[in-house]
């Protein structure tokens, strides 16, 4: 019978733990809180240069939907792109206006960027894009947005400028 009593108190003691452990949670995470008399509700901070929804922040780098950046294209907004793959990849299609610093050259090339303007990384399938985008932050960037990869980009059938369609071209004329 006593350890039947003591087993139970240890189970209400966790209760009560944990309880309060996830009420502590939840007001941490930016559920109303109670500031003498005023209700103040905790915002997302998002850059107003590129206004998206439901953008996850991890470690300084924002993600960002292709559907996203094709609109921000769309509507001129400042922005650079930057691909981050190999010059042969490159060639064979990029979105346009997308300037190329591969990944291996990035920390030698960074003065090549505006610290003052969003920056939006791509590779291929998106593991070299969040490398150069934790360099970037390493590096003082506070606008990066990492967009993953191209083949995203081609699977929804935004367009890309390919270096291979011009030489064709050149040699058709």
């Amino acid at each position: 019978m006593r350890n039947k009593l003591y087993l139970a108190s240890i189970v209400i003691i966790i209760f009560i733990f944990l309880s309060s452990i996830i009420n502590v949670g939840c007001k941490a995470s930016g559920e109303k809180e109670d500031t003498g008399g005023e209700e103040v509700q905790a915002e997302e901070v998002v850059p107003n240069e590129i206004v998206t929804s439901d953008k996850e922040i991890v470690s300084g780098i924002n993600d960002i939907s292709v559907e996203e950046v094709y609109e921000i294209i769309n509507t001129n907004q400042d922005y650079i792109i930057l691909d981050v793959r190999t010059p042969e990849e490159f060639n064979e299609g990029h979105i346009e206006g997308a300037m190329l610093i591969p990944v291996d050259e990035l920390k030698g090339r960074l003065d090549e960027l505006s610290v003052d303007k969003p920056i939006i990384i791509y590779c291929k399938s998106g593991g070299r894009s969040r490398n150069a985008a934790s360099i970037l932050v390493e590096n003082g960037f506070t606008r990066v947005y990492d967009m993953g990869g191209i083949t995203d980009w081609i699977d929804k059938g935004y367009p890309i400028l390919s270096v291979e369609k011009f030489r064709s071209f050149e040699t058709f004329l």
